[in-house]
């Protein structure tokens, strides 16, 4: 006789700790701050220059696509990317609006450009 079927348990969902600013500390109920892991009102450390690189950027892979710009990723993304300038795939992740697809199809030419490469052919920018 077959052994009674154990049923599955059903995987418990993560418990998520309450988004904090990454400034002053304080909870993130609002979605953009969220995104931000920063109060809207604390001072921000973005790279100027590599958020307007992204930008470019995200203009030419919309109209590449025959997308609207933020479909590639929000102008919110883009900060947090030129705020936190990610070295690696894992730290590029963990950033609010970049996620498993975008990663693979955006993450190459994302990691060049916060390296301070040109994401086409992999050449420094001067």
């Amino acid at each position: 006789a077959a052994a009674p079927a154990v049923p599955e348990q059903a995987p418990r969902p993560r418990q998520r700790t309450p988004a904090r600013c990454r400034v002053c500390g304080r909870t993130l109920t609002d979605g953009g701050e969220m995104k931000l892991m920063r109060c809207e009102d604390c001072p921000s450390d973005m790279d100027e220059g590599l958020y307007e690189r992204l930008r470019d950027w995200r203009g030419e892979q919309a109209r590449r696509s025959g997308q609207p710009a933020f479909c590639v990723f929000t102008d919110k993304t883009l900060i947090a990317i030129a705020e936190a300038v990610p070295d690696d795939e894992h730290e590029l992740a963990r950033i609010p609006g970049v996620g498993m697809r975008k990663l693979r199809r955006y993450g190459s030419d994302v990691l060049a450009l916060c390296a301070g490469r040109d994401p086409a052919d992999g050449q420094d920018q001067d």
